[in-house]
């Protein structure tokens, strides 16, 4: 049983890390009244440069069958006008969620919150809610956040090489 919800932890983390050099850009209405836009929705702050949180935005948009999440960058200055309660160095830091209640997640709780919602992966629900699928989890969630560290040469416990060739190729350098 254990080794079944290990293996079904680790294809879902797969369908949110694998690679991809896509851009993802909210949806938004031209409009200055943004409130009413942003109520409908759960929307995700990311970093929209760094290839990892990249990835996952592109695969949480194809498993959101429901339309329910949209994405904007922290580095967008229209975050702040429909947020104006984050702030960018906040979200610098680590991915933000609001919901339509105004509600702010932040890092794990993100990552978490967004597995038990999204259609595709929300049956697997029962699955998930004990101990062990925490915390395996949970470690996933943090070689996510590695993967971002190594990316900006913010982390001596990872090989440069290694985060800005994910693929293992050397560019021959």
């Amino acid at each position: 049983m254990m080794k079944i919800i290990y293996t079904l932890i680790a294809f879902l983390s797969c369908l949110l890390m694998l690679s991809s050099s896509s851009m993802v850009q909210a949806e938004v209405s031209p409009s200055k009244n943004h409130s009413s836009y942003a109520n409908k929705y759960y929307w995700i702050i990311y970093d929209n440069i760094c290839p990892y949180c990249r990835s996952a935005t592109k695969y949480i948009q194809e498993l959101d069958w429901e339309g329910k999440f949209k994405f904007l960058s922290y580095r967008d200055p229209l975050t702040y006008e429909m947020f104006p309660n984050l702030t960018k160095e906040e979200c610098e830091k680590d991915v933000h969620l609001i919901t339509p209640k105004k509600e702010v997640l932040t890092g794990y709780k993100v990552f978490r919150f967004v597995i038990d919602n999204l259609a595709a992966t929300k049956m697997f629900n029962p699955l998930l809610k004990n101990d062990f699928a925490e915390k395996k989890l949970n470690e996933i969630y943090q070689k996510m956040v590695l993967e971002r560290s190594c990316y900006y040469k913010k982390s001596d416990t990872c090989s440069l090489e290694d985060a800005h060739n994910p693929n293992g190729k050397n560019n021959g350098n």
